[in-house]
């Protein structure tokens, strides 16, 4: 089996500054790829950037698609197009009923949906004028069935996941990669927010390392750990009466 991770040398990585994005971005360059480095922090862009020669610093605010517009288009005129980029923007704020308001909503999508939509929308032409290219979308294991206390984070990712459905087909017919990326539980600044069990978490240095093992392969899905993932995928395919009982019970 070919590892297509071999054939990229240059990766755009954005949502870096910390979590599996400052762990990837390492890894990466370890292995001799060059990265940019995305995120609106530039001080941990910068900090990320003095732990490799082969890592760039490119500051960005995915809200703002005409910013995500001019970094790509400054990519291609300084002939940086990358070969493959990830997306793993996100925020995430924990609860049910007692966090859920539109303007926090708001801002969970901005980032975690319509931050990668303006990635997507920019930079297709651009490597379906290139002829190559791949992106990977990190999207979450939460994306299966809606799950108690991910009322902001859960219906972002769930979006992730339909559109990456929706729009791989397109990929295909232009000879492009599209990946989607669905980690369950991983330690990072964002879980942290969280009070209650995590099964099976994992570090970000190994949920890094294996969404490297799967952008090696080229399955549409990497998805992580495999006991949850089976366990969400049975979850969501339970009659509504049963999965509710069951919801009901996470709550108390």
């Amino acid at each position: 089996m070919s590892n297509q991770l071999e054939n990229y040398q240059r990766v755009w990585i954005i949502g870096a500054s910390s979590g599996m994005g400052a762990a990837l971005a390492e890894m990466l360059a370890q292995r001799g790829k060059e990265v940019i480095v995305s995120a609106r922090r530039a001080e941990k862009l910068e900090a990320l950037a003095q732990r490799s020669s082969l890592i760039t610093p490119l500051p960005l605010d995915v809200e703002a698609p005409d910013a995500v517009a001019e970094a790509v288009s400054s990519l291609q005129t300084a002939g940086s197009l990358p070969d493959l980029t990830i997306y793993c923007a996100a925020i995430y704020e924990p609860g049910g009923m007692a966090q859920l308001d539109p303007e926090k909503a708001r801002q969970h999508i901005g980032v975690n949906y319509l931050g990668a939509v303006s990635v997507l929308s920019a930079l297709f032409p651009k490597l379906k004028e290139k002829g190559s290219g791949s992106i990977a979308i990190v999207s979450s294991l939460t994306s299966y069935c809606g799950l108690p206390m991910a009322a902001l984070y859960g219906p972002t990712k769930a979006a992730l996941a339909s559109l990456c459905e929706t729009i791989k087909p397109e990929f295909d017919q232009a000879g492009l990669q599209l990946q989607l990326i669905n980690p369950g539980f991983v330690d990072t600044p964002l879980t942290e927010k969280n009070s209650f069990p995590m099964p099976f978490i994992l570090s970000r240095e190994e949920a890094a390392q294996r969404i490297l093992k799967g952008l090696e392969r080229s399955a549409f899905e990497i998805a992580f750990p495999t006991r949850m993932a089976v366990a969400l995928g049975l979850l969501r395919r339970l009659p509504y009466g049963l999965y509710f009982r069951l919801m009901r019970r996470m709550l108390r």
